[in-house]
C-alpha cells in the first residue's frame, strides 16, 4: 500500500518562520549530500545547534509541537533542524532520507517532518514522484512522512523517494528535522562519530 504523506497548513507561525531564517542568516554554507558535496544537491544549509537558532524561544516552540504531534520527545529522539535555503534553480534531486544504519545508536531515520519558512513566487515545491504527488511550497506548511516500513521500521520505505524542486522566482526557505528510531541526542552530545555520518 502507498505510504501516507501528511500536509500540515499553517503549522509554523509568521514569527517563528522569520526566527529560523533570520538565526541563520550569515551562517549557510553549501548543502551536503550524506557526507560530501554532490551536484544533486546545490541549495545551502545551516544547523540549528550552536547558534542563536537552538536557544530561541519560538524555535523552541515548534520543537515543541512536533514533539507532541509526533509523540517523541525532541529532546531525545530529534536530530537538530536542518535550515534550508534554495535560491532560483537550486535543488536537491531524488533522495531518500534514511541514511542512518539500523546498527549505530540512534537507529533509523523513521519519520521526516519538512517545513517551509517562506512561499517562492513560482516552483520551490517537493515532489514524491512514486506517489505522482507534489507539495507546493507556502510559507508555514508542513509535511510528515515516513522513511521506514509502518509493519517494520528496519526496513526503508520504498516509495519515499522525494526531491526538493527548484524554485523558480524567490527564494524557498525551509527547515527539516529528522526522528529517530532511538535516543540520538545523548551519543551525539558524546561526540559518537556514527552521529554524524552517512551509515547506510
Amino acid at each position: 500500500k502507498a505510504p501516507w504523506v501528511v500536509t500540515l497548513q499553517n503549522f509554523v507561525s509568521d514569527a517563528e518562520a522569520d526566527a529560523f531564517i533570520h538565526s541563520c542568516e550569515h551562517e549557510f554554507f553549501r548543502s551536503l549530500a550524506g557526507d560530501t558535496l554532490s551536484p544533486v544537491r546545490t541549495s545551502s544549509q545551516c544547523w540549528c545547534s550552536h547558534n542563536t537558532c537552538a536557544s530561541s524561544s519560538l524555535t523552541q516552540a515548534v520543537a515543541h509541537r512536533i514533539a507532541n504531534l509526533t509523540r517523541v520527545s525532541s529532546e531525545r529522539y530529534f536530530e537538530p533542524f536542518q535550515i534550508l535555503k534554495y535560491l532560483p534553480g537550486q535543488f536537491y534531486k531524488v533522495h531518500h532520507d534514511q541514511n542512518s544504519g539500523l546498527f549505530t545508536p540512534q537507529g533509523a531515520r523513521v519519520y521526516t517532518f519538512f517545513m517551509y519558512l517562506s512561499t517562492p513566487e513560482l516552483g520551490g515545491g517537493t515532489r514524491f514522484a512514486d506517489l505522482n504527488e507534489i507539495v507546493p511550497a507556502v510559507k508555514g506548511n508542513a509535511v510528515l512522512w515516513p522513511s521506514v516500513m509502518d509493519e517494520d521500521p528496519d526496513i526503508d520505505e520504498p516509495l519515499t523517494n522525494h526531491e526538493g524542486l527548484p524554485p523558480d522566482r524567490g527564494v524557498k526557505y525551509a527547515a527539516n528535522v529528522w526522528v529517530h528510531n532511538y535516543d540520538y541526542r545523548t551519543p551525539a552530545a558524546a561526540g559518537c562519530p556514527m552521529s554524524f555520518k552517512n551509515t547506510h
